[in-house]
């Protein structure tokens, strides 16, 4: 079974995250995957638009896969992974052609920045955008970031220090989600919007977004060493391993597979 799952919908390509469990964490097999679909939309002229999607049963992505990110010890190996995860960001954000997400289920942590480096958002009535890292011991220097960079400074402390799900109409109003379809229509909706943003002309279209892109990108290599510093913190504290302790129970990973990290 494919981790990720393609499909060409006209000059619209399709990317529906695949994991084994339901709320689609994200695996380095997936990363991977998906690192691998922004090359291929970059690189190839029939793909005028992305669609990046849990799918409409299924959520976006429910965090770190925990069978990995339990697995971090040592300040060199969590040093890595967050710079493999601001050097996945970046790469989303460096697709020069739209790219939607549709964001159905959870949202939580590295899935809710996953969206935000989308260019345009479609939710459906019951997503749940979260980011609850820090009541678990885990640092949200990127989240933070991002959401501050979104939505400023007041609604950010909201988010990152209430950790708890954005309500649907919230997110419509400050534009986390710019329109909301049923989830049975959800994927549908969001194919139809990056039809609209890829019929746009490209030049205009390509340059504009890398100029708004421009400071995000700039903003997320400027924080990498604090977000690095924070976590091995973070780690070092056992704060986060307690959270882990109690998913993991008697040594198993619990059933969605998810770590909520970052």
């Amino acid at each position: 079974m494919a981790v990720l799952e393609t499909e060409s919908r006209g000059t619209v390509l399709v990317a529906r995250f695949n994991h084994a469990t339901h709320h689609n964490p994200m695996s380095l097999e997936l990363e991977t995957a998906i690192r691998s679909i922004c090359r291929e939309t970059n690189d190839n002229p029939e793909v005028q638009a992305l669609v990046l999607t849990g799918g409409n049963e299924r959520s976006f992505c429910a965090g770190g896969d925990f069978k990995e990110v339990a697995r971090l010890s040592g300040s060199a190996a969590v040093e890595a992974y967050i710079d493999r995860l601001i050097d996945f960001y970046s790469t989303v954000l460096s697709i020069t052609k739209p790219t939607v997400a549709a964001v159905g289920g959870y949202a939580i942590g590295l899935g809710f920045q996953l969206s935000l480096c989308c260019d345009w958002r479609v939710g459906a009535p019951g997503t749940k955008l979260t980011m609850w890292e820090l009541k678990h011991g885990i640092a949200c220097i990127v989240g933070g970031y991002l959401l501050q960079s979104f939505v400023g400074r007041a609604a950010m402390s909201s988010i990152v220090y209430g950790c708890e799900a954005v309500p649907v109409s919230w997110a419509l109003d400050h534009k986390l989600l710019h329109e909301v379809a049923d989830s049975g229509n959800l994927v549908e909706t969001a194919i139809a919007r990056a039809r609209i943003l890829g019929e746009f002309p490209e030049i205009t279209f390509r340059r504009t977004k890398e100029s708004i892109n421009q400071g995000l990108l700039a903003g997320l290599r400027n924080i990498a060493l604090e977000a690095k510093q924070a976590h091995v913190a973070g780690v070092a504290s056992s704060a986060a391993q307690q959270h882990f302790k109690s998913v993991l129970g008697n040594g198993s990973p619990k059933r969605d597979g998810s770590a909520h990290y970052c």
